[in-house]
């Protein structure tokens, strides 16, 4: 059996592109350049411990567990 743990929060990004003029940026047409996205910050507001549902088994139960901070 395995074990899944899963982790749910927030993300602070900043993200960058290039464009010729300011109209084509507002509309997010014709970039001349991939975009580059920087990760700031990240908060992690729970996990979760889950079981593998296997068809077989049952009385199967997941796990919920607060993180902190």
């Amino acid at each position: 059996m395995a074990i899944k743990k899963i982790k749910s929060g927030e993300a602070q990004f900043i993200s960058e592109q290039n464009f010729m003029t300011a109209e084509d940026a507002y509309e997010g047409k014709d970039p001349i350049s991939e975009e580059q996205i920087t990760v700031q910050d990240v908060k992690i507001d729970k996990t979760i411990i889950k079981k593998e549902v296997t068809i077989d088994v049952t009385r199967q139960q997941d796990r919920e567990t607060k993180q902190k901070i």
